[in-house]
Formats: C-alpha cells, sequence, structure tokens
C-alpha cells in the first residue's frame, strides 16, 4: 500500500503545476459551495427566528400617514402589550452637506420593543439620559463612527435643500451599538413629540405593535384592520415575521439563480478534473501497462487512479471548505444580518459528499481505460 501511495504522490509531484492549479480550482469551488449553502440557511431560517410577536400597521394608501391618535386606540386593544409609533426625514450635516437618516419613535415604547437595554446595544444609564432628555437623541454607532459625534455633543442638523423645515438641534445622550456588526437603526433616533414639534406634523409613517402572546399576533391583526376599515384612514396590518418571510422568498429567485452558478461551477471544475486525469493516465499507460504485466490486479489499478483523484481534489476542498467557514464567521453574519447564517453539519456533510461525488466521477472513465489497457501493444510503442 505505501508503495502505491508513493507512485501517486510522485505523480502528483512531478506534475506540480497542473495539481496546483487543480488544487486552486477545486479549493475556490468549494469555498463558494460552502458559502451558498450557509447563506441559503440562513435565509430560511433567519426569517422564522425574528419578529413572531411584532406587527407592522401602516396605511393602505402609503402616500397618506397614520394619525398620532389612532396609537392610544391601538394600545388599548386586547392582546397589545405595547406600540411605538415611527417616523422619519432625511437631513444634511456639516459643511459638506453628508445626507442623514433621522428617525422619531414613542421613546419608551421603542425601548421596550427592540429590548436594546436588555441586549448591550445600548447602556442603560444612556438610555435614562435619552429620556430624561426631550431634545436628545441616539445615535447609531455607525453615523457616531463616520461624523465623529460623541455622548454630550450638540449636533445640528441642516434641511434638504428645497425644504421648508428649519435647521434641527439635539444633544447626543447615547450610542446604539451594534447587534451581530449591524447597525438595525437609522443615524439619528429622536423623541416623537419633539420631532412633531419640528416638523409640525401630527401624523406618523408606520406604527409597531408587539402583542403579548406570538401566537394571537394573527388575531390582533385581524381586529386591528376591522376596527380602522371604516375609518378616514383605513390600515393595513402585517405580521413583522411573515414580512421577513416574504422578503426572503422574493430571494428565492436570488437564491435559485446563486444555485445555477454553483452548480455550472462544479460542472467546470469536474471538466478539470476530469481532462487533469486523464491526461494523466494517458501520459502513464507505459506505467501502468508495465504495473499490470508484473502482476498487479486490475482493482489495485483502479485504487491507483481513484487515490490520485482523491488526493488532487479532496485535501483543496476541505481547505475550500473551512476557508468558507472563516470567511462566513468573520464577515457573512456581520453584514447581512441573518441569524441563521451558518455552514451547518448537513451542509458540510452535502460538501463532502459532493468531493467525493467528483472524484468518482473524474475517475470512472480513466479507470475503465486501465482495466482495459492491453499490456503488450502498450509496451510494444514503448
Amino acid at each position: 500500500m505505501w508503495a502505491m501511495n508513493r507512485i501517486v504522490l510522485g505523480t502528483l509531484r512531478r506534475r506540480w503545476l497542473r495539481t496546483l492549479l487543480t488544487g486552486l480550482s477545486t479549493l475556490v469551488a468549494f469555498m463558494l459551495l460552502g458559502f451558498f449553502l450557509a447563506i441559503r440557511h440562513g435565509f430560511a431560517v433567519g426569517p422564522i427566528q425574528a419578529g413572531a410577536d411584532l406587527l407592522l400597521l401602516e396605511p393602505v394608501d402609503r402616500a397618506s400617514g397614520l394619525p398620532i391618535g389612532m396609537l392610544s386606540s391601538i394600545t388599548a386593544f386586547a392582546g397589545v402589550r405595547s406600540a411605538a409609533a415611527m417616523t422619519g426625514t432625511q437631513m444634511l450635516f456639516g459643511a459638506y452637506r453628508h445626507p442623514v437618516v433621522v428617525e422619531a419613535l414613542s421613546s419608551n415604547a421603542f425601548l421596550q420593543i427592540s429590548g436594546v437595554v436588555g441586549s448591550g446595544e445600548l447602556r442603560r444609564a444612556q438610555a435614562q439620559a435619552w429620556l430624561a432628555d426631550r431634545t436628545g437623541a441616539l445615535v447609531s454607532a455607525t453615523a457616531a463612527h463616520e461624523y465623529g459625534w460623541r455622548v454630550g455633543e450638540t449636533v445640528v442638523l441642516h434641511a434638504m435643500r428645497g425644504a421648508p423645515a428649519h435647521d434641527l438641534t439635539f444633544q447626543v445622550d447615547g450610542i446604539l451599538g451594534k447587534t451581530k456588526g449591524v447597525s438595525l437603526t437609522d443615524d439619528v433616533n429622536l423623541h416623537l413629540g419633539y420631532f412633531r414639534e419640528w416638523a409640525h406634523t401630527d401624523s406618523v409613517s408606520v406604527i409597531f405593535i408587539q402583542v403579548k402572546q406570538a401566537g394571537e399576533a394573527g388575531e390582533v391583526a385581524r381586529a386591528i384592520e376591522l376596527r380602522f376599515s371604516s375609518s378616514a384612514t383605513p390600515v393595513s396590518t402585517q405580521s413583522f415575521k411573515s414580512l421577513l418571510q416574504g422578503m426572503a422568498e422574493r430571494l428565492a429567485d436570488v437564491n435559485s439563480l446563486t444555485f445555477v452558478v454553483i452548480a455550472a461551477s462544479l460542472f467546470g471544475l469536474f471538466l478539470i478534473c476530469f481532462n487533469t486525469l486523464i491526461q494523466s493516465v494517458s501520459e502513464r499507460a507505459g506505467e501502468f501497462a508495465l504495473l499490470k504485466a508484473v502482476g498487479f490486479a486490475p482493482l489495485r489499478l483502479v485504487w491507483l487512479v481513484l487515490l490520485e483523484a482523491f488526493l488532487a481534489i479532496v485535501p483543496a476542498a476541505a481547505v475550500g471548505i473551512i476557508t468558507a467557514l472563516l470567511v462566513i464567521r468573520a464577515f457573512a453574519g456581520a453584514r447581512l444580518n441573518l441569524p441563521g447564517i451558518m455552514l451547518t453539519p448537513a451542509g458540510g456533510a452535502e460538501c463532502v459528499l459532493t468531493a467525493l461525488g467528483l472524484t468518482i466521477l473524474s475517475s470512472v472513465l480513466p479507470a475503465l481505460r486501465i482495466m482495459r489497457l492491453n499490456c503488450g501493444q502498450v509496451l510494444r510503442k514503448g
């Protein structure tokens, strides 16, 4: 067995450039495969893990807003734990007029629904300071880093060109950190009352509703829609979970296209490996004929071909899968913000089976050629 291994290793070393290029092709293909499987799992599982007890209430006519008085009516519904109204606008900051997204929220309800204090995204002392400061703001960690904002600093934002509103001034009371590497809020988060005074408006864009029991979310949504169906502002109430699932379903088309790309790359890899192996076997036909002539059984010669394919494909595939794991852990989950993004054991097993299948498929025809080799004819040709 050791002698056979030495034969194969010697062959791979002699054709080191071909072996290296085949290995690099395999590494890249399996890195993409592992990354794709992890993303697919994130799309499938991520939306199911979030938003089961949240509802999103919007006006049926998206161009109009919701009257602020609707908020108190919604909080009085049976089954509703809390409700947070939200509206916002875009403004400009600094001499270079960088665009900044301003969001106005029902302060206490926002802290309760989002859980940013309990999760460590916002320090408790900063949350209390914000609640006590009517003109204060929470800013995202991304905006704080980009614009150099610090806690206690007073910031002035300018109205967009052509907008009638005047400048907006606030003090930075807290910085909302990142969850899994992602800022989940807009740049600036103000108290809803302060924003309404500044903008002279009595309407909001949407209302987030947290129900007491996740299983009652559908029933509460239907009750709210029925309550406001004949009002001046009919509303549409959608489960936040179903909203996320709908987004994932729309991404399924992209998912399918990605799968086609990966399948095409694996097929291309198969052609590369097959061509490499059959070329290697053809170049060494004399060696195989000599081994067969001195008594090597055909199955042992087939094993040589399989072993060569295995060593050329599987180690590089393993490195590609490990690289995908490292990339996913370092970047993908944080940037895509899908809780389920990971290469699961089932996904890892799929990669392993793909590598082994590729090894076998690439070896079938070369192995058959070796088994049918005519020793005398090959040796006479020299």
